[in-house]
């Protein structure tokens, strides 16, 4: 996955809510466009917990690991 990749769908207009498809298989939701940030070569998911044992506020992805991206119909409530 390439940083343009991921900026497109950031700068959408009107946001549309996504899913990363990381390779792990593990999936992240990028509900609100305040909730996400393109850094150099990571993606800033906030408030996205990877599973049960992580229950922290955010997560880092490396652009590297994300395998696709989904667009959601709408967020989940």
């Amino acid at each position: 996955m390439t940083s343009e990749d991921i900026r497109s769908e950031i700068e959408q207009r009107p946001f549309i809510p996504f899913r990363i498809h990381m390779v792990s298989g593990k999936t992240l939701d990028v509900n609100r466009i305040t909730n996400v940030a393109l850094l150099q070569n990571a993606l800033l998911i906030l408030g996205a917990p990877v599973d049960a044992e992580n229950e922290g506020d955010y997560n880092i992805v490396s652009l590297r690991n994300i395998e696709r991206r989904e667009r959601l119909e709408s967020a989940p409530d």
